[in-house]
């Protein structure tokens, strides 16, 4: 379903990314794992679309970095789903209108946008809170809302770049169970994180990212060792 074929990524005189080569199946829940800098989210953009590397193929579903037109990429985009560690929702739109927007702009029919929004903030718990904006929610609240969005086109896989970074143990728990939920459900999911202690708690494939370079982990120790020496 994703596939990144011996991939190099190159920016500014600098190698990013160096032979990456793996496959994330459908349905599958992978951890991308490495410390900050090591191109997690480099290879999150790749797959997204928002960048191409220098030598390498992607191939997401029926596309492939090589033959993908410009025109086609927002196509893409909306059957792969995006969560950023930072939310990124719109500081002037409600929770409801953050994740209605998302349908808004490929076209969805007003009556099926309003029942998918309040079907999928009911899935994050936030129902009750759909028409406050985003400075009235809490960072675990607005992440969730970032989820709801994310999930708004019905994707196929859904990327998220540290999407815990900035929360409590609490709220982390809260949003991991709600990736477990959407993976249940049979949305692929491509977490990247430095967190070993989360990677611990809710053990799945891990992908090791060092120096450009990735290899599948053979247990949570090697995680841990890799961000201690990183």
């Amino acid at each position: 379903m994703i596939e990144l074929q011996h991939i190099w990524v190159e920016r500014e005189g600098r190698t990013i990314l160096t032979d990456v080569d793996f496959e994330v199946g459908r349905g599958e829940f992978v951890y991308l794992v490495g410390p900050s800098g090591a191109g997690k989210s480099t290879i999150l953009k790749l797959v997204l679309f928002e960048e191409r590397p220098n030598r390498g193929v992607v191939f997401v579903g029926e596309y492939d970095s090589e033959h993908l037109q410009e025109s086609t990429v927002a196509h893409v985009r909306r059957q792969v789903g995006m969560v950023f560690q930072d939310y990124r929702l719109l500081r002037d739109r409600t929770a409801f209108e953050n994740v209605a927007f998302a349908m808004e702009v490929t076209g969805v029919k007003r009556s099926v946008v309003k029942r998918r929004t309040l079907s999928l903030l009911s899935t994050v718990d936030l129902i009750h809170k759909r028409d406050m904006y985003p400075a009235a929610l809490s960072g675990g609240e607005q992440q969730r809302v970032a989820i709801a969005r994310a999930l708004a086109n019905e994707p196929f896989v859904l990327l998220a770049d540290e999407p815990t970074a900035n929360l409590d143990p609490e709220t982390t728990e809260e949003v991991m169970g709600i990736f477990s939920e959407v993976n249940a459900r049979g949305t692929a999911v491509i977490m990247a994180t430095h967190d070993a202690a989360l990677v611990a708690r809710h053990p799945r494939r891990m992908l090791l990212l060092e120096e450009g370079r990735t290899k599948e982990a053979g247990s949570v120790a090697d995680v841990d060792y890799l961000l201690r020496s990183g």
